[in-house]
């Protein structure tokens, strides 16, 4: 019987031991996989920072030539593949956010700079559309992931005209959640009235609530100052 009772407790000091092991195992690569994550997005965003100023740069060098038309098609071109970079950035960015049990204040941080870079590309954007007369049209798509169940069926919608109208579209998400740490959102707010979500600044021009396919078809076509074939 002592020999039984010796071999039985040998077996959960091993089980525990294992367990242990599994355990610790997990937790470790688990955080591993995190703060790689972390140090993707940090350098996500360090390469749009540089995107940035090198639009930054093209814009002010632009405004110095009298010949302007190749200047904007190329500044053109590259804001959009700088917006779509971005875009195609947050997404994975959400993506590791949501999963994601440590590094926290990192994310938040994280989550600021999209939206801080976002509105740049925006005003950018209106800049060089203004300089260069460019028919090209702007969104700024204002949502909540915590407090907006059917945002995410404007971001559908959103997602369908960013793909018929290619370049001539340009949409700048704007996470309204982390307007309890970043103040520039509170200030777009403001001067918007803004008191629901989801909300659409299109041109300049707000609109509240779910807008519609045929609907943003009918504000985006109407906003071109050629009419597109689609449009048609």
């Amino acid at each position: 019987m002592a020999v039984e009772r010796k071999v039985s407790k040998d077996k959960y000091i091993i089980a525990f031991i294992l367990t242990s092991i599994i355990f610790i195992l997990g937790l470790t690569s688990g955080m591993l996989f995190d703060n790689l994550r972390v140090k993707w997005v940090e350098s996500e965003n360090r390469e749009h920072e540089v995107d940035y100023l090198s639009l930054q740069f093209q814009y002010l060098y632009l405004t110095t030539l009298e010949d302007k038309n190749e200047s904007c098609s190329v500044l053109h071109a590259t804001m959009e593949k700088s917006v779509r970079d971005l875009s195609e950035s947050l997404q994975t960015f959400i993506k590791y956010k949501e999963n994601t049990k440590i590094n926290k204040k990192e994310y938040e941080l994280a989550g600021r700079r999209y939206i801080l870079d976002n509105l740049k590309y925006w005003l950018l954007a209106k800049k060089t559309k203004e300089e260069c007369d460019l028919d090209v049209v702007n969104i700024v798509y204002l949502y909540s992931e915590k407090n907006c169940p059917i945002c995410p069926d404007q971001g559908i919608i959103l997602t369908y005209f960013k793909k018929t109208f290619g370049d001539k579209l340009l949409v700048f998400p704007i996470d309204c959640d982390y307007g309890t740490t970043e103040p520039v959102i509170n200030i777009l707010k403001n001067q918007y009235k803004i008191t629901e979500y989801p909300t659409l600044i299109i041109e300049g021009k707000k609109y509240t609530g779910i807008v519609n396919n045929k609907e943003l078809k009918k504000i985006i076509c109407d906003s071109f100052k050629d009419e597109e074939d689609i449009c048609s």
